[in-house]
């Protein structure tokens, strides 16, 4: 006779999970006003961006995911709005910077360096903000994402290992000459991975106030 065991946290620790991801969401949230006050940036454009950043983080540190219902929404607002308060200079504009915004997560996406919902947000943010400005924050978003991706393992003394798996990885991809992905050992930080919705808000703050990092 088997017995299953159903796991359930303690009111605490969700209340605990819940306020570490609100603060975070506040924080970054509030670095992407700071900066878009800092800039030229137009108040409705900058305001917006940290509006929807600010849950789409929060989600994120707590769930570990960006839902469609946040996504979808933010995507056809920033398509309707983004022209009408000159955000943008018209569909066009708004429709590029959707699609790239989309286009520049689709390889992490598919190796697993990033979720769904992280390529959906940034395609609503690209709409939102445009082409040239979604492409320097989501430099400026890989760049934070791998210093803390890097600082973490090193903390944790899982360097090594991940050097040695995407090594791996590299040398079959190039010996077979197809794609392959040896997926990091369950309960690491690499499995766990971290939100990146959190590195998209440190990017487009710091892109709104140094602008490109190039």
């Amino acid at each position: 006779m088997s017995t299953n065991t159903v796991s359930i946290n303690s009111p605490m620790t969700e209340v605990r999970s819940a306020a570490v991801a609100w603060t975070a969401a506040g924080a970054f949230g509030m670095a992407v006003v700071g900066a878009g006050l800092a800039s030229s940036t137009p108040l409705p454009v900058f305001v917006w961006a940290a509006a929807f950043l600010f849950f789409a983080v929060a989600s994120d540190v707590r769930f570990h995911r960006v839902p469609n219902l946040l996504t979808l929404p933010a995507l056809v607002f920033a398509l309707i709005g983004s022209p009408l308060i000159g955000a943008s200079a018209g569909l066009n504009d708004t429709l590029i910077g959707a699609g790239l915004g989309f286009a520049l997560l689709i390889g992490p996406y598919a190796v697993g360096g990033v979720g769904a919902g992280d390529v959906k947000a940034l395609a609503a943010l690209g709409a939102w903000v445009g082409a040239p400005t979604i492409l320097g924050a989501t430099a400026w978003a890989m760049i934070a994402a791998g210093t803390f991706g890097l600082a973490l393992l090193t903390l944790n003394g899982e360097l090594i290992g991940f050097a040695r798996r995407w090594g791996r990885i590299l040398f079959g991809m190039l010996t077979l000459r197809r794609n392959v992905y040896e997926p990091p050992a369950a309960g690491s930080h690499s499995a766990g991975g971290i939100p990146f919705a959190a590195a998209i808000a440190v990017g487009l703050a710091v892109q709104f106030y140094a602008g490109f990092p190039w």
